[in-house]
């Protein structure tokens, strides 16, 4: 640990058939494994599950995500809830998207004015 008290990344970490709580390093290699949490500057990942993926640079095959933030994403066949890249190549598919979004905010909206619309109506 530093001065600060913050823990300093390694600089490389390979984890293969693992479960593991959280990485930080700047290069991380990760192969059928299942992660709570990932924060590299370049990751690469292969048939694995990811709680929360932050990096700079992504390489993901056959992999599923909660939620995904990378400056650049390279896939082959990835699902997340969310994902949030500058960049993106390949096929990544998420539950909400720009669409979903919005079509979600319209429904709780919806649901928010309903609800107080009637509270108004019961309780005067």
């Amino acid at each position: 640990m530093g001065e600060s008290g913050k823990k300093s990344p390694k600089k490389e970490e390979k984890i293969s058939r693992q479960a593991a709580e959280t990485i930080y390093a700047e290069m991380v290699s990760c192969s059928q494994s299942g992660v709570s949490s990932i924060n590299a500057g370049h990751a690469d990942i292969d048939h694995s599950g990811i709680g929360l993926l932050k990096a700079q640079n992504v390489n993901q095959t056959n992999c599923g995500n909660a939620v995904v933030v990378a400056k650049n994403l390279k896939t082959g066949s990835v699902r997340a809830l969310i994902a949030i890249s500058d960049n993106i190549e390949g096929d990544v598919k998420t539950v909400l998207d720009k669409q979903g979004a919005a079509v979600f905010g319209v429904v709780f909206a919806a649901v928010f004015m309903l609800f107080r619309i009637i509270r108004r109506l019961c309780f005067r």
